[in-house]
């Protein structure tokens, strides 16, 4: 990405929500028969949250963004541009951006989803970003990220149960001084394992029916191992092209924020990345796996601990179905 304007794009203010029914590994084992020693064993996972039967994307999308723009200290008028990152949106279609936009009195902004799954916020922050370095009238923009996964989850299933939560997270982008901010975005794809997590019922491929409800169209389907082998390949590979962009490497990095898949996976690739785990926040052990929103709620934690500060060299970076690897380096300010 090349900056030809006299400012750069930052986070402004970050926010999150965590929905308040809790499942515990011992619940998990009641309904999967999978130990919860060995939930903890696989995934470092002890606990994950799930929305009630009321609660909807949306809602907790309009919460998350309420934090960060109160955080900004920005009114929801001065927002130019929504983007919500989600595969699960109150409906098919229309975009849910459009209800979060209404809901949060951001009036004067354009609204769309994005779908790039687990890499949805990251993606979403580039999609942002390049936006307003386009667009110097756009001010100030919003990017969420939200999953509720527990609809499309069989809990017995013992290989998908132990992962996954629901969850919202948002961040507000504006204008701050040249030099800081998104510095650069990455973004690449390997098709060939599009297969591998998937959610079929409900696509144009398989509608779901009276005729197929029955088939199990309706739930998540995930090869465990191929994701491990696609993220470990990967992931590192996404980073450090993305640090090429403005002649940085792995080691000029100052704090890494990682979609949260499993703590084993995120230990194991700082390890191979040679980076101490001082050098990132997790927040997998205590929410599960929240999707698009993982990146979202994670940067939310670390920033209000105050374990990113400004001046350091941020790296957030994604893995979704499809699979689709993303990092944003920023310049924090």
């Amino acid at each position: 990405m090349v900056n030809h304007n006299r400012y750069g794009v930052g986070i402004l203010g970050v926010g999150h929500y965590i929905p308040s029914i809790e499942f515990s590994n011992q619940e998990i084992e009641e309904k999967s028969k999978l130990s919860a020693k060995i939930i903890i064993e696989k995934t470092g996972i002890q606990t994950r949250y799930v929305v009630d039967d009321k609660e909807s994307a949306s809602a907790m999308s309009v919460e998350a963004a309420r934090k960060a723009i109160a955080m900004a200290q920005i009114l929801p008028e001065q927002v130019g541009q929504v983007i919500c990152c989600t595969f699960a949106g109150d409906y098919v279609f229309p975009a849910m951006a459009c209800k979060v936009q209404e809901e949060l009195g951001a009036k004067y902004a354009g609204a769309f989803d994005v779908m790039a799954n687990c890499t949805g916020f990251q993606v979403g922050l580039g999609v942002l970003s390049d936006r307003m370095y386009c667009d110097s009238d756009v001010k100030y923009g919003i990017v969420t990220g939200t999953a509720v996964q527990s609809r499309y989850l069989r809990w017995d299933n013992p290989e998908l149960a132990m992962y996954f939560g629901d969850g919202a997270g948002a961040a507000v982008l504006g204008q701050v001084p040249e030099g800081y901010g998104i510095l650069a975005n990455e973004i690449f794809t390997n098709g060939k394992v599009f297969e591998a997590v998937r959610l079929r019922g409900g696509g144009s491929s398989y509608p779901l029916r009276p005729e197929n409800i029955d088939e199990g169209l309706q739930y998540y389907e995930m090869d465990g191992m191929e994701v491990w082998k696609q993220v470990i390949q990967n992931q590192p590979k996404v980073i450090r092209q993305v640090l090429a962009k403005i002649g940085k490497t792995i080691e000029d990095v100052d704090f890494f924020i990682f979609h949260q898949a499993n703590l084993k996976l995120i230990e194991f690739m700082m390890a191979r990345m040679k980076q101490p785990l001082s050098k990132t926040h997790t927040t997998v052990e205590k929410y599960g796996n929240t999707a698009d929103a993982s990146l979202a709620i994670t940067l939310s934690e670390a920033v209000q601990n105050g374990q990113i500060k400004r001046d350091q060299l941020v790296v957030i970076s994604g893995v979704g179905a499809g699979f689709t690897f993303g990092a944003t380096v920023v310049r924090w300010y």
